[in-house]
Parts: structure tokens; C-alpha cells; sequence
């Protein structure tokens, strides 16, 4: 699997590649209403340019995956990873966090506590539960996540 940089063209197309991913992994977790606003939040052109101008990095792993991160000063903080069903369970995960780990700071990130494939995932590849928070989104949404690290 090929790790690069997202284009302008990526940009424009990254909507509509994770709309149905996040339906089917939050389908059952999350309020319609919650996906989409998270959606809108993350993938909308305001929400990315948002987002970019506060470093976060965008990488597309080969054509079935999106992985985006941020570096920070004690850590590399992914914020993103995600696959098309047809790419899971071929090592993807482990690749992305190789390359993010090349950057020589422990990983971290958060996952929401009702999503057992993807913490099975990043325990299986060496992340450790830190702690559980509630994340207040407004209009009476909350996101219940795990914080998880990655000792690098």
C-alpha cells in the first residue's frame, strides 16, 4: 500500500469517500444526525480548510483509505484513519502507524468506546486505553471516546 499526500483533487473528493464509511462504522453507535454534522464538521470545505490551517495532514492509503494526523509537541495525534471494507484486515492500520511513528513521537488517539472493531485494531497494534472522556457537541450530542497511546 502507497502512503501519499492528498491532492487539491482529494480535497474535493474526500466527502464522498468517507459519507458512506462513516455510516456504516457510526450506523449502529450514532444518531444519524450526529454522523452528519460530523461529517460536515471534518469533510466540508470549510471544515478542511479548518483543519489544514491548524496542520493537520492529509494521506490517502493507496485508493482504500484516508489517514490524517497532526503533529503536536510531545506526540503525533491521529485523527483520522479509515478503510473501505474491502481493505480491512490486510495490515493497513500497522503501515499507517509505522509511517506516523517515523516522525519519532508516541501516538495518540481517540475512538469512540462503542466502535469494538477499530479498538481491537489499535490494541492490536500496540495502543493502550488512557482514559474515557465525553466530548459535548451542542444540540444534546456527545461523543463518548477513549483517549489511546502508543509509547513510540
Amino acid at each position: 500500500m502507497e502512503i501519499k499526500a492528498f491532492t487539491p483533487q482529494d480535497f474535493t473528493e474526500i466527502y464522498e469517500f468517507m459519507y458512506p464509511l462513516w455510516h456504516e462504522t457510526y450506523g449502529t453507535i450514532l444518531p444519524k444526525e450526529q454522523i452528519d454534522f460530523l461529517l460536515d464538521k471534518f469533510f466540508s470545505e470549510k471544515g478542511l480548510q479548518e483543519y489544514r490551517s491548524m496542520g493537520y495532514e492529509y494521506f490517502k492509503l493507496g485508493d482504500d483509505g484516508v489517514l490524517v494526523f497532526v503533529e503536536r509537541e510531545n506526540e503525533t495525534y491521529m485523527d483520522k484513519l479509515y478503510l473501505r471494507p474491502s481493505a480491512r484486515g490486510k495490515g493497513y492500520p500497522a503501515e499507517a502507524f509505522a509511517f506516523m511513528a517515523k516522525r519519532g513521537k508516541d501516538l495518540m488517539l481517540s475512538a469512540n468506546q462503542a466502535n469494538a472493531r477499530a479498538l481491537r485494531c489499535y490494541q492490536k497494534n500496540g495502543f493502550v486505553i488512557e482514559k474515557a472522556l465525553d466530548v459535548e457537541l451542542g444540540n444534546g450530542m456527545v461523543n463518548h471516546d477513549y483517549i489511546l497511546r502508543k509509547k513510540i
